[in-house]
């Protein structure tokens, strides 16, 4: 089946969700904005729209890229409707209790649709083609305690303070924030962008390890020398020569791959790169359940 028929409902669930926006977190942001002078307001509301245009693309575009892009933006959906709703309050701009719930809620739906897997797995399948199949990786525990959502307000800050200040003509501010803001947004895009570039590939004749956060190549696990595939016992010796672990310290279940044999890894490490030979893998996908059943389908070994 080619990729572009395996979009997931969640996918499509998302993108109605986006479709709808303007008339939830958009209302509330509008009712915010009539505190504004005319100008600020015209300005701040084209540049919603401009936003609102660019993911709803991009959940349109099934790429890694558009990817981030949606897990970004829909996360910042929730900042805009909660502080749309705080200052209408503080403004006596009379949001009425109904809209404000709708705006909230519906922010906070459509960014949980957003980080479900199977929608990033639908994401990143589109790159997919023939019969490959692309499922991504779980984040690294340590990773999503506290650098990604530092990363991810400064993104989102160094994206929206130039435009809120441009708006209401604080020039010289805004010239210095477009400056700084434009490159931590960059830096921060850049390396939250890794998230979406970390997977699983299935090919023809095994699957892929793809995560350069891991290892400093991908490396190829063939369906002839792979002895089993299944979830990793809870008492396995992590320090054991013959073990490779990308798994991330991820939270939730772990796979284990035995081989038949060994494959070369080259752990990202600090100093000069050093390739071990090993017959065991650990990783963590983030559908344990729907990786095996895949691997099931191709005939690889349990």
């Amino acid at each position: 089946m080619g990729a572009t028929l395996r979009a997931h409902p969640t996918l499509w669930l998302l993108r109605l969700l986006w479709l709808v926006m303007p008339w939830s977190a958009g209302a509330a942001a509008a009712d915010a904005l009539g505190a504004c002078s005319q100008t600020s307001a015209r300005i701040l509301s084209a540049e919603l729209w401009a936003a609102w245009a660019l993911v709803l693309t991009a959940t349109f575009v099934r790429r890694p890229w558009a990817l981030t892009v949606v897990r970004i933006a829909t996360p910042a959906s929730v900042g805009l409707a909660i502080g749309s709703v705080v200052a209408a309050a503080a403004w006596d701009a009379n949001l009425p209790a109904q809209r404000a719930a709708t705006a909230i809620v519906g922010a906070v739906v459509t960014t949980a649709i957003a980080l479900l897997p199977e929608t990033g797995n639908s994401f990143v399948d589109g790159l997919s083609y023939g019969n490959e199949r692309r499922m991504l990786l779980r984040t690294p525990f340590l990773l999503a305690v506290a650098p990604i959502p530092i990363v991810w307000v400064a993104v989102v800050a160094g994206i929206t303070a130039p435009l809120v200040l441009w708006a209401i003509e604080q020039w010289i501010w805004a010239a210095v924030a477009t400056v700084t803001g434009f490159t931590s947004a960059v830096l921060g895009f850049r390396s939250l962008h890794q998230l979406s570039r970390r997977w699983v590939v299935f090919v023809p004749n095994g699957f892929v390890l793809h995560d350069r956060m891991a290892t400093r190549e991908p490396f190829l696990l063939r369906r002839a020398n792979i002895a089993s595939l299944g979830l990793a016992p809870a008492d396995i010796d992590l320090g054991a020569d013959d073990l490779a672990d990308i798994s991330g310290n991820a939270l939730g279940p772990v796979l284990l791959v035995t081989l038949d044999g060994q494959v070369e890894v080259v752990p990202r490490t600090t100093g000069t790169a050093q390739v071990m030979a090993v017959s065991r893998v650990l990783f963590s996908p983030t559908r344990p359940g729907e990786m095996l059943s895949e691997a099931a389908r191709r005939r690889i070994p349990r």
